[in-house]
């Protein structure tokens, strides 16, 4: 999931993107990771000041773990959380951006 800079959610308090299962279970994962959002300690925005974050059931690597939502091998749903949301998410304004299926290309 891919936030161009300055596209995370507009909340006055906190944002948080929380893991399932197919029966709406929390994950159970290597790193006791649940949920992420842009307040964890270790989070990386990259340079541009956008934030990937990895959602997938490896490991992402050492560079990318601590921006890794771990997921379970099979089916999950994910709930967005935004804590006190500013007006454009009330309003309908603001767009997320949507899950992406991504493939490194070895070269």
């Amino acid at each position: 999931m891919h936030f161009d800079k300055g596209q995370t959610p507009p909340v006055n308090a906190l944002w948080s993107l929380t893991m399932y299962d197919n029966a709406s279970r929390l994950v159970d994962n290597p790193i006791d990771r649940y949920s992420i959002s842009d307040r964890p300690p270790g989070i990386k925005f990259n340079e541009d000041g956008s934030l990937d974050i990895y959602i997938q059931h490896d490991n992402p690597g050492p560079d990318k773990e601590s921006n890794w939502l771990p997921a379970p091998e099979g089916e999950f749903s994910m709930n967005l959380r935004l804590y006190v949301p500013q007006e454009s998410v009330l309003n309908g304004e603001y767009q997320y951006p949507p899950v992406q299926k991504f493939h490194e290309i070895a070269s």
